[in-house]
């Protein structure tokens, strides 16, 4: 067969010359096309099918950006929810409920993200599409279908994911369920495969499968289970009550699947049409399937399977991230307002969920999109763009409908942030221990080893801003033995107190300890394996397990004992070893109290509304200072309830029920770690912020509790910042790592911009 050599401008001139495959009807023939002689490309217009993307640059807003809702039809939700859904929630069931119904499998062709459409400035008018990746061109379209039904619901914190999810359930509880697209799978890959991936002939089709669960994908659970929900375990007794608020009684029955009196027989886990879980109960479960074949959650092959706050699962290589990704279910989906945070590896995990194919598998997703993002390569974002647009819907609060409007009206939050001057002893004492955490980080760059000393730079941080809270923070503990000669400026401070500064003068940390910490925080890294965020106030196991103390003890059903989240080894509480940046007290703060400057504002904002009688939530990252705050409400007859990571699940309800339901109760204490994820707090019109965290979006998660729908009050938020200090020069650090996160940054610049932010807070 014989043809005439077509000339194409290719979008990719470097990855010329390249043999093009043209498909038509009249058979096949492969061409090698000279770039001296080039037809002009016109872009496609706007068709069902396809869509061709503006060469301009992308960023990431773009990436997770907001949908464009105008569009989107509703859907009325069944009679058994029984609550009126906003319009926007209605658009949200409805765009669920489509894709459930497999629109993307059966409905719609949509283009595979690793192609370009374009059309030929002919008489013909023909359709080429071309392949950036593998060099290929076809005139066939080149679909591309998602494995399993789901998606991303990621619309921003506050805008009901909870009640949009509930109502999707209700509705295929009425309708009855789906069939399941098990039928289309082999289809559905194989076009995967012979229309994306065919140059990168390493990936075959049993390669799209979950890399690292060959096993259990091979033994398919045969009981079929219902709804499966994993949140973190502060929530669980916000979707129980969300369910049973919202659900018309008996249409959803609903087993709490927590704590280590819970059913794993598979007969009676899918009795339930909603099983409400915990990470750490999924993890637990994930570990025993392996190792006991006793699989609990694994044991059923579920309809529909939810993960609310679904960035939990954001570091791939985490145990959370991989149990999760085990599950078997016909449906997947998550909820996350973040969906991305640091770096596009974060939606790795989510796709791999998702049974996103092929991007769930990391040998594709680190060619197409990771290496060639890290080197600059704008195709890996212009990719992610695309594999995003059918499968995540996001709205924010400054989303508009057709007709130009928000869809969610609010009452306005105000934010304020309050300037604290210390006095006269307070400065003494900072200005004394800044110079010398100076002296040494100086030492360090230097020396050229900013990074290989990080954790011992974030000890004199952490210094530094727990004495803009309150100097007994710093006083609470003898573990580094070169702030010992600030006995003076501390007694000055206690004006006179004897015994300040007793006990031991040094804390023994273990070689396993020692080396671990080494390892993990010689390349600025190291993150507690349950939140995912930099250590606060850090233990060790004797297992050589280093977490937060809040997130380990938070695992435990036992206030005295529990397993080791990562190894899941017995531990004592007693065997515990506490890292250099905890802070408990050894001298008698009751006695000797003194308020510090940030106190004694906080006091004065609260006798404010003390009058008003408007409830309010104290923030602070550090559990010792909530210890502190303690002594100057109870003095002053202010009375308050106490939430933090210590408390077991059912301890948190009965705060959260305490402090929306008893008028009397005016402040809610709790630490930033466990007030920043989904609760829903909206009995309180306050909010203070006592010291700033290193992640602005974790202060921003916190404040959401109590700006969301439910809030009928204008929300005030202050955050308390010490002029002069850390502190305000963390608020640039802050504002910096806004645009960092915006840029979402390769490993190695994450590591750089960590320097420039540790030399900004030394000077």
């Amino acid at each position: 067969m014989q043809g005439h050599c077509t000339s194409i401008k290719f979008l990719y001139p470097n990855l010329l010359p390249i043999a093009v495959l043209l498909q038509d009807s009249s058979g096949e023939l492969a061409l090698t096309v000279p770039v001296e002689k080039c037809w002009k490309l016109l872009p496609l217009g706007s068709k069902s099918e396809s869509n061709l993307e503006s060469l301009s640059d992308l960023d990431v807003d773009d990436v997770v950006g907001t949908t464009d809702s105008s569009e989107l039809e509703e859907m009325n939700p069944p009679e058994t929810l029984q609550c009126e859904l906003r319009p926007y929630q209605k658009q949200a069931l409805h765009w669920m409920f489509q894709i459930e119904k497999g629109r993307c499998l059966v409905e719609e062709r949509t283009l595979h993200p690793c192609w370009d459409a374009y059309q030929l400035a002919d008489k013909r008018n023909l359709v080429i599409y071309l392949n950036a990746f593998s060099g290929e061109a076809t005139t066939v379209f080149p679909s591309t279908q998602q494995i399993s039904r789901g998606g991303i619901l990621a619309d921003a914190m506050g805008l009901g994911k909870t009640v949009m999810t509930i109502a999707l359930m209700l509705t295929h509880s009425e309708k009855g369920r789906l069939p399941t697209c098990n039928s289309n799978l082999e289809s559905d890959e194989d076009n995967i495969s012979s229309h994306g991936m065919s140059k990168f002939s390493s990936v075959s089709r049993k390669g799209s499968s979950i890399s690292g669960f060959d096993k259990l994908l091979k033994s398919k659970p045969s009981l079929i289970g219902g709804n499966l929900i994993v949140c973190p375990m502060t929530l669980i007794g916000q979707w129980k009550a969300e369910i049973e608020t919202h659900a018309e009684h008996g249409s959803l029955s609903l087993y709490v699947h927590y704590g280590s009196s819970r059913l794993k027989d598979a007969k009676f886990l899918v009795q339930s049409d909603v099983v409400l879980t915990t990470y750490g109960v999924l993890a637990s479960e994930f570990s025993a399937e392996n190792s006991e074949e006793n699989g609990g959650l694994y044991s059923v092959q579920w309809f529909r399977i939810v993960l609310d706050e679904a960035h939990t699962i954001k570091s791939s290589k985490s145990q959370i991230s991989t149990a999760a990704a085990a599950l078997t279910a016909d449906m997947r989906w998550c909820l996350t307002g973040t969906p991305i945070q640091n770096n596009l590896e974060d939606l790795y995990s989510l796709l791999r969920f998702l049974r996103v194919e092929p991007w769930g598998n990391w040998s594709v997703w680190n060619k197409l999109i990771q290496k060639p993002y890290e080197v600059g390569d704008e195709r890996g974002l212009k990719l992610v763009q695309k594999i995003l647009k059918p499968i995540m819907l996001r709205r924010t609060k400054l989303t508009t409908d057709r007709e130009g409007r928000p869809i969610l009206v609010l009452p306005p939050a105000n934010v304020e942030v309050t300037y604290c001057e210390l006095t006269v002893a307070e400065k003494d004492f900072y200005e004394a221990l800044f110079k010398r955490s100076k002296v040494k980080f100086d030492q360090f760059v230097e020396q050229g080893r900013v990074l290989h000393n990080y954790a011992s730079i974030l000890e004199l941080l952490l210094r530094l801003r727990q004495c803009c809270d309150h100097p007994f923070l710093v006083m609470s503990r003898g573990d580094t033995k070169e702030f010992a000669d600030l006995n003076k400026l501390a007694k000055r401070f206690l004006k006179g107190s004897k015994d300040c500064l007793s006990g031991d003068s040094s804390a023994v940390l273990s070689k396993a300890y020692v080396m671990e910490v080494v390892e993990e925080l010689s390349k600025g890294e190291g993150e507690c394996p349950i939140c995912l965020e930099a250590y606060e106030d850090a233990v060790l196991t004797p297992c050589a397990h280093r977490l937060c103390r809040e997130c380990l003890l938070a695992s435990w059903r036992s206030s005295t004992l529990g397993l080791c989240p990562v190894c899941r080894t017995t531990v004592n509480r007693q065997d515990l070893i506490t890292a250099p940046t905890d802070s408990r007290f050894q001298i008698d703060v009751e006695k000797n109290w003194v308020e510090s400057s940030k106190v004694s504002a906080l006091l004065k904002e609260l006798e404010k509304l003390r009058a008003t009688g408007s409830k309010s939530i104290v923030f602070s990252q550090w559990t010792a200072f909530l210890d502190l705050l303690q002594i100057p409400l109870s003095r002053n007859n202010i009375t308050f309830a106490r939430l933090d990571g210590t408390l077991n699940q059912h301890q948190r309800e009965k705060v959260i029920s305490r402090f929306t339901e008893d008028k009397q109760i005016v402040v809610l204490l709790m630490s930033l770690k466990a007030g920043g994820v989904g609760l829903n707090l909206t009995a309180a019109c306050s909010a203070f912020l006592l010291d700033p965290w290193w992640n602005p979006a974790v202060e921003e998660q916190a404040v959401m509790r109590i700006h969301r729908i439910g809030q009928t009050e204008t929300v005030s938020i202050k955050r308390f910042i010490v002029k002069g200090t850390v502190e305000e020069r963390m608020e640039a650090v802050q504002a910096r790592k806004q645009r960092l996160i915006a840029g979402a940054l390769t490993d190695q610049e994450v590591r750089e911009a960590r320097i420039e932010e540790l030399k900004l807070l030394f000077t």
